[in-house]
């Protein structure tokens, strides 16, 4: 008897979706699926979390930092450094360079003191910045300001609510900078005065950062050091101009870009995406066991099917084939299914961001969510390979099943 090539997947899936198949063993067939479907669906949420976060990490830190900082402690390098920085970067590729320095120390309001960091900035550039959510400049304060002579500030979210801070009230800040008398260190102290506010999401942007107007800030402070900062178009391509101005300036400046300062940040996240995945892939590969059962009992159940195939001409080969499809189906239906539940899933949580999450622990307000093809791949690679691992053994027992006896004992 000869026998077409598609008879074996069509009597696998004859067998995977029968109604007549002992109830026990649907039950655990349907289990089984469900397992590896849950499994599936929660590695392709985690996977999109994590990389979600991770992009959502990456767009503030790009929006609110510098890609390149160059700091020196000379002043008088700032026209010789900023002539480098053109001729190394191309211009299609440099957005902004500026000039800026901060100083830390102390706001006093209402007795009650909070450490700050005093940044000089152009305000002008800052508004226009991905990054905050909210950057409000009240003119008439900061042309006042001027006239008053004291430095105009614009303060964070949360520096301003927790002080009670309204723009145009007059802070103290005590600089870390100061001269040493007789009695002691004494710091330079200034007045300061509110303008306007900004919120980035990032706790400690806004409650511990302060901007003010380059100009002012060099006019009333002497800084140790002072850096220009450089934002390119490409933010990844910033390794590459690093090398070239370190090579050009040589020694007597700094030179760091955004991802050596966030290097532990991103390894971390990295490490923490492929420990869950690896976790989760163990999920499904206990879920699979589940498949395993169920196929045992399948080959039980069909011990009778087995041996008149076999009497019919059918080779141990072709039965053990015959269950790998029928295994193989179970786990591609619990896969598939498992994928539609977690792209499902990801959509609703990245169209209706509900899980809220701390301001002063997380970037983000909600948790972000990015369902990646490349992710997608992985996971379906990885879930076809443990099903495939899963499949061999139930169909081995299959091919060993003796039709002889089978047909003798009934």
């Amino acid at each position: 008897m000869s026998f077409s090539n598609n008879w074996r997947l069509w009597l696998a899936l004859k067998y995977v979706f029968s109604r007549k198949r002992e109830r026990f063993t649907g039950i655990i067939a349907v289990i089984a699926v469900l397992g590896v479907a849950l499994s599936v669906g929660a590695l392709t949420v985690v996977n999109a979390v994590i990389t979600g976060f991770k992009e959502a990490v990456a767009e503030k830190i790009l929006s609110l930092n510098p890609h390149i900082t160059i700091t020196f402690w000379e002043e008088g390098l700032t026209p010789k450094i900023k002539t480098l920085v053109e001729k190394e970067i191309p211009k299609d590729q440099l957005l902004s360079l500026q000039e800026t320095s901060s100083i830390q120390g102390l706001i006093i309001a209402r007795s009650h003191p909070i450490g700050i960091v005093l940044k000089a900035s152009n305000l002008d550039m800052l508004a226009k910045e991905k990054g905050f959510k909210v950057f409000y400049v009240e003119k008439d304060f900061l042309i006042s300001a001027k006239e008053e002579k004291v430095v105009p500030v614009v303060v964070g979210k949360k520096l301003r609510d927790r002080l009670g801070l309204g723009v145009g009230e007059v802070l103290n800040f005590m600089s870390a900078q100061g001269m040493f008398t007789p009695f002691g260190f004494m710091p330079k102290i200034l007045d300061l005065k509110v303008v306007g506010w900004f919120e980035t999401g990032v706790y400690d942007f806004d409650l511990n950062l302060v901007f003010a107007p380059s100009e002012t800030f060099f006019s009333y402070l002497t800084p140790t050091n002072r850096s220009l900062e450089i934002k390119l178009k490409d933010p990844f391509k910033s390794g590459i101009y690093k090398d070239r101005l370190l090579s050009s300036l040589g020694f007597g400046v700094q030179i760091l870009d955004w991802q050596e300062w966030n290097r532990n940040l991103f390894a971390a996240l990295k490490m923490e995406k492929l420990g869950l995945f690896v976790v989760l892939s163990l999920m499904i590969a206990v879920s699979l066991f589940t498949i395993i059962a169920a196929m045992i009992m399948l080959v039980s159940e069909k011990k009778m099917d087995i041996a008149i195939l076999r009497a019919l001409g059918a080779s141990s080969k072709d039965v053990m084939i015959l269950f790998f499809y029928s295994g193989f189906l179970f786990a591609v239906i619990g896969v598939l299914l498992g994928l539609v539940l977690g792209g499902s899933l990801c959509w609703v949580l990245s169209k209706y961001p509900v899980v809220k999450l701390p301001s002063d622990v997380y970037p983000v307000e909600y948790m972000p969510v990015s369902l990646k093809f490349f992710d997608l791949l992985v996971i379906v690679l990885i879930s076809f390979l443990i099903s495939l691992l899963a499949c061999l053994y139930p169909a081995k027992k299959a091919s060993e099943v003796m039709p002889a006896e089978v047909l003798r004992h009934g």
